[in-house]
């Protein structure tokens, strides 16, 4: 197969559309011709200062101009690339940084203190080489750009770490170089395509963000800081950029495919694909998005572990498959294969799970100075006789199904047993999902004193207010007992990896459900505790609730808690943060919530009182009970 260096590709395209925008962000616009000069540029200063060819080369800057220079900088210059996501944990940065033991980096013109910390206490030999887009290119084209080998290394990216210390992943050159042609033949890329650069730096998803467009003419987009967390938005600014590809989380894409319920939600005229991979694509968010756009925008399934470069398989999402219990993720694309073996190293029948093998020449070289980590993930081939011939071990469950296509169920080291019982954890976050009013749920267990699992914690974050009986009821019939959550603990959003993943290290942690309350009973002494009595009467198992109960020893569940606030909401006008509620779960607490916003939100609680002059002490009470006067 045809190998060509993926800078070389870029560098094509430059000599062909050199007025072209290749780098659009909100801080500005690098055009093609200026790409190729200032990475030219940087190749030049990268051999002078003395980078050879396999060096590592940290990249630490926020700029995504700077980003695309530093990156064809350093593969023109013959170095590995090791990028860095300055919003990520300062001590995981600290550690990886320093684990490159790198005699030089990359820099942004404008170095943040935070660059300069991390550097000077994680590389403190290392010479800081900046790329300033403000300096004059370079006018003469570099020469001899590095010509690496198709198995040379490219880049590393470290794994999140989720199983202990973060493990860097070799990416080899004619990994990328494969992907990136795949993709773009696929979907028909062509010169001028807009396409969505979401990926954080540290993650490889970057790579196809970046190079689909850099390879074809066209441009990657860069989008306001912030701008993944809100769908509507995102959807406007998708519509308002004329986007023709968007590559994304699924988690992103459940905020657009509920955008598009809305009345005024963009059509989105530009828009001609949208990639997911890193998650389960929902059925849900899948039938949302049929809805408003239809098969016009053609929705793709992706998935493949970094360790095999970005994704090796793909999916083209029909509306039928909206109404699937799960969304395939497909077959193989040429140049992979996929099979779904037993615990003794044979194929699964078809329908049975089994775990993931792949087995493609486009894999990554494996982690780096961790033989003993890529001899276990990287194994000889369960069904041959050639110990060469390797195949990476996924460590995810999936099926084959009928038409061939392959199924994801979950990882391997999220199996539980509770009582006995065999429990998928993905599988019990996938059915909470399919409830209308989870966006997103993660499931972990919860170990009693002993030791002993005792039952599963679900951290959902919701759309609406539910109850916890309902979702349990959803699955009640498709789960053992044991399977089904205990507690329900809504989160105003899930906490996330730079990948985009749930970050299950970051979640709250889980506890056992509450006992009852033997807090002294406290009558309301105000208006705003004595409506708020009356909201928890309507709303907890209890018929005379004290201002200092605990809401959740009166008998409330974390999914109750959404209702309170909804009602505290229409009926005083006001809105009362998650955080400052479980700060303090008690009428009194939040008592004093309700009127601090009150008053500072410009319905003044004086103007309330002043409302209930003139009347006797009973009309006053059945007016604050939402009665009439």
């Amino acid at each position: 197969m045809a190998f060509d260096p993926i800078h070389a590709l870029v560098g094509q395209a430059a000599a062909r559309f050199p007025e072209h925008v290749a780098v659009q962000t909100p801080l500005g616009d690098l055009t093609y011709a200026d790409l190729a000069a200032r990475s030219d540029r940087l190749a030049r200063e990268l051999r002078a200062a003395g980078v050879r060819p396999g060096a590592l080369l940290p990249v630490l800057t926020t700029d995504r101009r700077e980003f695309a220079v530093a990156v064809l900088g350093a593969l023109k210059a013959g170095a590995v690339f090791v990028p860095f996501d300055l919003d990520g944990p300062g001590l995981r940065l600290r550690d990886t940084l320093s684990g490159t033991a790198a005699e030089f980096a990359v820099t942004g013109a404008d170095e943040t203190e935070r660059i300069t910390e991390l550097l000077t206490t994680a590389l403190p030999q290392a010479r800081r080489i900046p790329v300033d887009l403000a300096a004059p290119a370079d006018v003469e084209p570099l020469a001899d750009p590095h010509t690496p080998g198709p198995d040379d290394p490219a880049y590393l990216f470290f794994t999140s770490g989720s199983t202990g210390a973060p493990k860097a992943i070799a990416g080899r050159m004619r990994g990328i170089d494969h992907y990136i042609r795949w993709e773009s033949a696929l979907l028909g890329v062509e010169p001028g395509w807009r396409v969505s650069q979401f990926a954080s730096v540290a993650f490889d998803a970057v790579l196809r963000d970046l190079f689909v467009p850099l390879t074809t003419g066209g441009t990657a987009v860069v989008p306001p800081p912030g701008l993944l967390l809100d769908g509507a938005e995102l959807g406007r600014w998708i519509d308002a950029q004329r986007l023709d590809l968007v590559h994304c989380v699924p988690s992103v894409f459940r905020g657009l495919a509920a955008a598009a319920e809305s009345a005024d939600s963009p059509g989105l005229a530009s828009l001609r694909a949208v990639l997911t991979a890193g998650e389960p694509l929902a059925p849900a968010d899948a039938r949302r998005w049929f809805a408003r756009h239809g098969e016009r925008v053609r929705l793709v399934n992706l998935y493949g572990p970094s360790e095999t470069t970005m994704t090796k398989t793909f999916h083209m999402v029909t509306p039928a498959d909206a109404e699937r219990e799960r969304i395939p993720v497909g077959k193989a694309m040429p140049g992979a294969r996929i099979a779904v073996l037993d615990g003794r190293g044979r194929p699964s029948p078809q329908g049975t799970a089994g775990e993931i093998f792949i087995r493609t020449p486009f894999m990554s070289l494996g982690y780096h100075l961790r033989p003993d980590a890529t001899l276990e993930a990287f194994v000889p081939n369960p069904l041959g006789d050639d110990p060469d011939d390797i195949v990476y071990r996924t460590g995810d469950f999936g099926r084959i199904l009928a038409d061939g296509s392959l199924e994801f169920i979950g990882r391997k080291d999220h199996q539980i047993k509770i009582g006995g019982v065999r429990v998928e954890l993905g599988e019990v976050e996938h059915l909470i999902r399919t409830h209308p009013a989870v966006r997103e749920a993660a499931v972990v267990p919860v170990k009693d004193a002993d030791g002993d699992i005792a039952h599963l914690c679900a951290f959902v974050e919701l759309t609406q207010a539910v109850e916890p009986e309902e979702v349990g009821a959803l699955l009640g019939g498709r789960l053992p007992a044991v399977a089904v959550p205990q507690v329900f603990v809504p989160l105003e959003r899930m906490p996330r990896t730079i990948s985009g993943k749930v970050d299950r290290r970051a979640l709250p942690a889980p506890t056992l459900p509450r006992q009852t309350s033997t807090t002294p009973y406290v009558a309301p002494r105000t208006p705003t505790e004595t409506a708020l009595v009356r909201i928890w009467a309507e709303l907890l198992p209890v018929d005379e609730p004290g201002v200092r109960h605990d809401f959740f020893e009166s008998g409330g569940h974390s999914l109750l808690v959404m209702r309170l606030l909804s009602r505290i909401g229409t009926e005083f006008g006001v809105e009362i943060p998650l955080q400052d509620f479980l700060a303090g779960p008690t009428v009194e607490a939040l008592a004093e919530h309700v009127e601090t916003a009150m008053l500072t939100g410009g319905d003044s609680l004086d103007d309330l009182l002043d409302s209930l002059e003139g009347l006797d002490e009973g009309e006053a009470e059945r007016l604050l009970q939402g009665g009439s006067a």
